[in-house]
């Protein structure tokens, strides 16, 4: 395998080469270690590199294959696993000091099913402290570069994972999402992000919550959903089919069929919603590429028309977002860090509505926290009732595209980014257009919509929830209009 046919290969294309004798896993191992050895140098994608027991399960994956029977669906696949994740006998930190030197004794849940799935480990990717930032600077490891432009952010938290797919380390990476993190590096270095309806995916493994010998405390129990980052749909449904369903520890997963890619094409246009105003203003490009989209839709025959979220506030849905978040959050906060951001909280302007909610939400006030979340349940009734009659919604996954990368720990004050000429704080300029969909649980595909002016653009997809299928196999159909993974070109 050379570099031209890893710039274009996904992880579902790899998977049925391996099973049908075309490529064997050994050989596109060496390929994708190749191209760690090049770019991760300068990238950061990968933080661990666990070269030796890729080694022996791509070797494993190929007599496997040759032994004939049946196949598991990602036999010989490179994959990446997101450092939040517990993996047994490789380092996990989660880019937390105190888990520097961290080897667990188990896998998460989702890594051991994408072993059992016949995944090839190749190592562990960067993040920020404890996934709790939309950009990509870790205090161990240092700052992850955006593959487009390596003086722009990959986005967070999941940004090591968008650029390990988007360079060819992997094909495939299991991401979390609270906030955009699987979205926004998504849409940031131009590759797939599926998360998940909330609670679809066991988070057993999952940091946080922290490991027992650090208390083991499970704080974020709401909004909080798990997916995959790959260079295609199919490779999204590929890892929904293998991630999903109960594991019989965590409790609030409920027993649902996946029908993966397998799911019928009734041939009818897709009806499909598209929102652009949710209260924030849109860059440049961004604008651009949404200026085009109905153009774009309507010759690949879909229905598209726009709408005005009549009676929705989305500064509201912030406000709920981040009062509930810092509540969950903070539960599994030391004592002093909750009381040092609770101090900080009197230094925020009003304009920093973001932070100054999450701040609200850490002094535990357990009247406004049951408030936040009946207005929750209200958004996720309207939020339904929006998409009853449409197979997606269609929305801008930030305000901006990527901005200069720079190291941001949690007590730094990150800057203001200029957007449209104004001055946005910003939690806002990045999470604004995430939020709203954890808030409700909802699953959202993020897709490359088009590049403008060099640097990538992605597109939010919104389901209903529960309806992970039909809105995956709904992007399956946009994918070829939108125009899909294009290989940065430094990397070609």
């Amino acid at each position: 395998m050379n570099d031209s046919q890893l710039n274009t290969l996904t992880a579902s294309a790899a998977a049925q080469d391996i099973r049908e004798g075309r490529l064997s896993a050994e050989a596109l191992l060496d390929a994708c270690l190749a191209r760690v050895a090049r770019f991760n140098p300068g990238l950061n994608a990968l933080v661990t590199l666990d070269e030796a027991g890729a080694r022996a399960a791509a070797k494993a994956a190929d007599r496997k294959r040759a032994s004939g029977g049946d196949l598991p669906p990602l036999l010989g696949v490179p994959v990446s696993i997101k450092d939040a994740f517990e993996t047994r006998g490789l380092r996990t930190t989660a880019s937390f000091k105190p888990l520097t030197d961290y080897v667990p004794d188990r896998d998460a849940t989702v890594v051991a099913r994408l072993r059992a799935a016949g995944a090839v480990i190749v190592g562990k990717s960067n993040l920020p402290e404890l996934a709790g930032a939309p950009h990509c600077w870790s205090p161990l490891f240092g700052l992850t570069r955006n593959p487009w432009n390596p003086a722009l952010t990959p986005g967070g938290s999941s940004g090591g994972a968008a650029v390990a797919v988007a360079a060819g380390f992997s094909l495939l990476e299991a991401g979390s999402d609270l906030a955009g993190s699987i979205r926004i590096p998504a849409a940031y270095c131009g590759v797939s992000g599926f998360k998940a309806t909330e609670n679809r995916i066991p988070r057993t493994g999952h940091i946080p919550h922290l490991p027992e010998h650090l208390g083991g405390v499970r704080s974020v129990r709401r909004m909080l959903s798990f997916g995959a980052l790959g260079r295609s749909v199919a490779d999204l449904q590929l890892g929904l089919a293998v991630m999903a369903g109960p594991d019989g520890i965590d409790s609030e997963v409920p027993a649902l069929p996946v029908a993966g890619a397998s799911r019928r094409d009734d041939g009818r246009p897709l009806r499909l919603l598209l929102w652009d105003d949710w209260g924030l203003p849109l860059c440049e490009r961004t604008r651009a590429v949404f200026a085009r989209l109905p153009e774009k839709l309507s010759a690949a025959g879909h229905v598209l028309r726009r709408g005005s979220g009549a009676g929705v506030d989305p500064a509201e849905l912030r406000e709920v977002f981040g009062l509930i978040a810092g509540v969950e959050i903070g539960l599994g906060m030391p004592g002093w860090q909750r009381h040092a951001f609770l101090v900080l909280r009197h230094l925020l302007p009003p304009s920093e509505q973001l932070m100054r909610a999450i701040s609200r939400g850490l002094r535990f006030d357990m009247r406004a926290y049951n408030r936040a979340l009946d207005r929750r349940e209200q958004w996720i009734q309207q939020l339904e009732a929006e998409l009853a009659d449409v197979d997606a919604l269609l929305c801008p996954v930030a305000s901006t595209v990527a901005y200069p990368g720079q190291p941001l720990g949690p007590f730094d004050r990150p800057p203001r980014l200029t957007v449209a000429g104004q001055r946005l704080p910003y939690l806002e300029a990045t999470i604004g257009l995430t939020v709203p969909f954890s808030l409700s649980g909802s699953p959202v595909v993020a897709l490359p919509a088009g590049v403008e002016d060099g640097l990538p653009v992605g597109v939010q997809l919104v389901g209903r929830r529960w309806g992970d299928d039909a809105l995956l196999a709904a992007a399956a159909r946009l994918e070829p209009a939108l125009g899909g993974f294009l290989m940065p070109p430094a990397l070609r």
